[in-house]
């Protein structure tokens, strides 16, 4: 499943991507783009607009509902009955690409050496190099599934 997101709804892309879903969401696209590149991938369109200007009308559109990010997170994952527990973690969340293993050895000096001699397993990603490690922010960021997902 694809989504392209509204550009009020950074946090909730982020976290659809967290979640490993390939999420478009570029804030410095106008509107039009958006929902048309949602058109050609045949993506959902998520956003929390009540209407829109003439001309423009989203093909596969989801509007959201809840006002607070958790309650959005948890709307999308129940309407869509997204699997949560799959892909998790397996994509950048700056660029959206799925991160691969990276060596130990290439992240020594790229990582704070706390985190170098801590972890075994790295993954970068191959479009803007962001790495990732198992660290106390993938920790957090389950226990704040677990809490939005009341499980």
């Amino acid at each position: 499943m694809k989504f392209v997101v509204d550009n009020m709804l950074g946090k909730l892309a982020r976290w659809l991507r967290i979640l490993g879903y390939d999420t478009v969401f570029d804030p410095s696209l106008p509107l039009r783009t958006l929902i048309a590149m949602s058109t050609q991938w045949n993506a959902i369109f998520l956003t929390r607009r009540k209407s829109f200007a003439a001309g423009i009308s989203p093909n596969n559109m989801y509007a959201i509902k809840g006002e607070r990010f958790n309650d959005q997170l948890r709307e999308v994952i129940d309407h869509f009955r997204l699997d949560v527990r799959a892909k998790l973690f397996s994509r950048c969340t700056k660029c959206n690409v799925e991160v691969r293993a990276a060596e130990k050895s290439r992240v020594k000096g790229k990582v704070p050496e706390k985190s170098f001699e801590g972890f075994d397993e790295f993954f970068e990603c191959p479009s803007c190099g962001a790495l990732y490690w198992g660290g106390s922010h993938r920790v957090n960021t389950l226990k704040k599934l677990k809490q939005i997902l009341n499980t």
